[in-house]
């Protein structure tokens, strides 16, 4: 597993954020423990700061049972809501919940604020000493945060789960990983002008190097695999793509050496990371099937409201994808030489894959097909002139499952001026008339 990997997976889950949240409750109980037993600052405290152990015991024992119970009524109110939203929507949700840093915040300082108090309690001890005011004191204000935290959670909770949230936060942790790491990994090294020098690869036998395990292919270090490329002098093409399911024994690299053959293949095999699932930390299709689900799964629940916020938010995500990635699939290194290939890709794959199955499972709802061809619009508004042709091309296709009869009027006409508008900024127009027989 990769670093990268490691973090990812650590994000992702709470039992990493909830100890570090406890250690840091466990110094502080030390802490205080230190101040009441060493300093003695009762002295320098006035009376009404003052705690005796028994009373002290008394209040930590029932704060400890108060803050407990808060505790698992959160966790357990939080569990059924995802849960039914997750049957509804998608169970990615879970993950992505877990992984908010809010979330795993106020869970946190629900763990940390029980911690505290429960090692307090055994801390205590009457034959050492008999007055106490840091740890009773602390152990206050630890409760007032854990009620605040409740109150913020819930409110927390409420505000996530509402469908314009829902759905903008999942495009935001799509867009911010994936293009963070795509701006990182692999725009520094495309380059668009090296058609006529990789073609004369492909009439050349290759080494192919095969995988040794079984899994999906979640990262590819591009950055190493050109170094190791630039100093054993020979080119890598790369069969797979990140989100492929790979067995064992398939052709995962091919490359061409001028010289003997590299010693060092494994170095090349590992520089593949597979797993025993799918991440979006390079896959640009995980982002768009997550919103994607989201809106089949509204169809299906009859709420077009949700299924309307799903395709707008895919087609921002769209618009990202098309304005960071060149969709060239020829890396170089420093020296502008060419070292790594990888399989091709375009601009009309990660459209057709954010919006056909919508298509497919909405093609009999006329209102449906005006959301989606005005998520076409917008996309073809922000998108390069090269990517706007399979945006019309979609749009085509649209138009030959519109059913006119079932839809009403207004729907007709909303559908006529989306699709005049789209063919105007797509350069269309002819084709346009031609499809409508407005020119006639």
């Amino acid at each position: 597993m990769s670093r990268r990997q490691a973090v990812y997976e650590l994000r992702g889950n709470l039992w990493f954020s909830s100890v570090i949240y406890a250690a840091a409750a466990v110094v502080l109980a030390f802490i205080t423990y230190w101040i009441d037993f060493n300093l003695t600052i009762e002295h320098a405290t006035p009376n009404v700061m003052h705690v005796t152990h028994e009373y002290l015991y008394t209040v930590l024992g029932t704060l400890l049972a108060g803050v407990i119970t808060l505790n698992a009524f959160t966790f357990n109110s939080t569990l059924v809501v995802l849960t039914t939203f997750s049957g509804q929507f998608s169970p990615r949700l879970l993950l992505t919940f877990i992984s908010d840093k809010r979330t795993q915040r106020v869970l946190g300082l629900f763990n940390a604020a029980f911690i505290y108090l429960l090692a307090s309690f055994f801390m205590l001890h009457e034959l050492v000493h008999e007055i106490y005011v840091a740890i009773p004191l602390t152990a206050f204000i630890m409760t007032l945060l854990a009620m605040a935290n409740f109150v913020y959670f819930i409110n927390h909770v409420v505000k996530w789960m509402q469908v314009p949230t829902l759905t903008h936060n999942m495009k935001m942790e799509s867009s911010k990983r994936i293009m963070g790491t795509l701006q990182k990994d692999l725009e520094p090294y495309r380059d668009n002008d090296l058609d006529q020098s990789a073609h004369q690869y492909s009439r050349r036998e290759a080494h192919v190097i095969r995988a040794e395990q079984t899994g999906f292919l979640q990262i590819i270090d591009f950055k190493k695999l050109i170094k190791f490329a630039t100093e054993d002098d020979i080119v890598v093409q790369i069969e797979v793509r990140v989100g492929d399911f790979i067995t064992r024994g398939m052709p995962i690299l091919r490359y061409w050496s001028d010289k003997q053959r590299p010693e060092r293949e494994d170095f090349y095999r590992n520089m593949l990371y597979l797993g025993h699932k799918k991440t979006e930390l390079q896959d640009l299709e995980y982002g768009i099937n997550k919103l994607k689900e989201v809106a089949i799964k509204s169809i299906g629940n009859y709420d077009p409201s949700t299924t309307r916020n799903a395709i707008n938010q895919l087609s921002d995500l769209l618009i990202d994808v098309a304005t960071i990635t060149k969709f060239t699939p020829y890396l170089t290194n420093r020296n502008n030489e060419l070292r790594l290939i990888i399989p091709d890709e375009s601009f009309d794959y990660y459209l057709h894959t954010a919006f056909s199955q919508i298509v497919y499972y909405g093609e009999n709802d006329p209102v449906l097909l005006n959301d989606i061809l005005d998520g076409l619009t917008t996309v073809a508004q922000s998108v390069y002139h090269e990517d706007m042709k399979c945006t019309w091309e979609f749009a085509e296709h649209l138009m030959s499952i519109y059913k006119k009869p079932n839809s009403f009027k207004y729907e007709d006409k909303r559908f006529t001026s989306s699709l005049r508008q789209l063919a105007v900024m797509t350069h269309q127009t002819e084709r346009y008339n031609e499809l409508t027989g407005e020119g006639d």
